[in-house]
């Protein structure tokens, strides 16, 4: 119990210099709902460092507005592309939420469609030239069986490629 109660005090004392800067993009196909979920989630303080940098303006982002909204979708669709079998996935953000230190953008994959093979080309650059130490993960589950596929990206590595199957 101790330990927790010192990495909350600790968490809390580096508020917006935590030592871990990634995110996380979770691509799924819903074959029950016939449609691509991509769940993007940040550390709320760094994508708000971030957006008031870009916008010259303070911002609050762990209270959901649509200006907010606006400016995720937009920050998303600039720095991250995806495109499935040589078609270009469009996110359309329709949720954010936060929930202690992290932002979520939910948001549906426009153009998908599903096959038996997917040839994979993502570039996702969010907040890579913002945070020396930053690394993405892009994490694949096209066949909801659970193996999902990630993809790592670093300072170097930008633009990745690949093929999943079942």
């Amino acid at each position: 119990m101790r330990l927790w109660i010192f990495i909350l005090f600790l968490s809390a004392s580096f508020r917006g210099a935590h030592p871990l800067k990634m995110t996380v993009c979770d691509v799924k196909y819903h074959a029950d709902k016939g449609h691509l979920a991509l769940k993007f989630k940040f550390f709320w303080d760094d994508l708000e460092a971030t957006l008031e940098q870009q916008t010259g303006r303070s911002l609050d982002l762990t209270h959901p507005s649509t200006a907010n909204d606006q400016l995720i979708a937009a920050f998303i669709l600039q720095h991250f592309d995806l495109k499935i079998n040589d078609t270009a996935i469009q996110p359309r953000l329709y949720r954010t939420s936060v929930q202690e230190a992290i932002l979520t953008a939910e948001c549906l994959g426009m153009g998908f469609q599903p096959a038996s093979i997917y040839c994979v080309d993502v570039s996702d650059r969010l907040l890579l030239d913002v945070f020396p130490s930053q690394y993405n993960l892009v994490r694949f589950d096209f066949f909801d069986h659970g193996n999902m596929t990630t993809l790592r990206f670093e300072k170097d590595e930008r633009r990745l490629q690949v093929v999943i199957k079942l």
